[in-house]
């Protein structure tokens, strides 16, 4: 089955209704460099052809409801919740989880508004072989966050919110993820 496909209709089945976003970000290699960018040092990154794909649609309710289908997994967490790292439940959030609600949460410590959303994803890049599966998550998120809620932000502070959603929410040191993603809505690109 399309990957494409399997997203779209992993969304309505698993949301009863229709996605109005769909967003991708890239895995990436550092070509030179590796392991030095997050300690200020030069290196060469690259997109690779792995990616997080991610379709979503707002919600009112300040609620984010994330699928992962890759992981087959689901978290659901509200908003005004996100410094506690507590599922709806009060239970923690899963791991995996404290990458979109990292990146909320930084959103949000830097002024911005973010709402409520449902969202599915999945990616093909490896997890923990070096090709930024994490912060392809949150680039993903990221820019499927600044579409839904209008933010005005540029593309590389919103990578250094990335980071910062990473190194301080997760506790991951990690490097500037600057391969930029792509969102396509109703109306086309974002």
């Amino acid at each position: 089955m399309d990957w494409n496909m399997r997203l779209a209709e992993s969304f309505e089945l698993y949301f009863k209704g229709k996605h109005t976003i769909e967003t991708r970000a890239p895995g990436r290699v550092n070509l030179l460099g590796e392991h030095v960018d997050y300690n200020q040092g030069v290196v060469l990154p690259a997109a690779i052809d792995r990616q997080v794909r991610l379709a979503a649609t707002p919600t009112e309710d300040g609620r984010v409801a994330l699928r992962a289908l890759d992981l087959g997994a689901e978290a659901t967490f509200n908003l005004s919740e996100i410094e506690n790292r507590i599922d709806v439940d009060g239970k923690p959030l899963p791991g995996w989880a404290l990458y979109p609600a990292g990146v909320a949460g930084a959103l949000q410590q830097a002024g911005f508004r973010v709402g409520g959303m449902q969202a599915a994803f999945a990616s093909d890049i490896p997890i923990g072989a070096g090709l930024s599966s994490s912060a392809a998550v949150e680039v993903a998120f990221a820019f499927t966050w600044q579409a839904l809620s209008g933010l005005e932000v540029d593309k590389l502070s919103l990578a250094k919110l990335c980071q910062r959603a990473e190194n301080e929410y997760v506790g991951v040191s990690s490097g500037l993820m600057d391969q930029f993603a792509s969102a396509c809505g109703e109306e086309g690109h974002v």
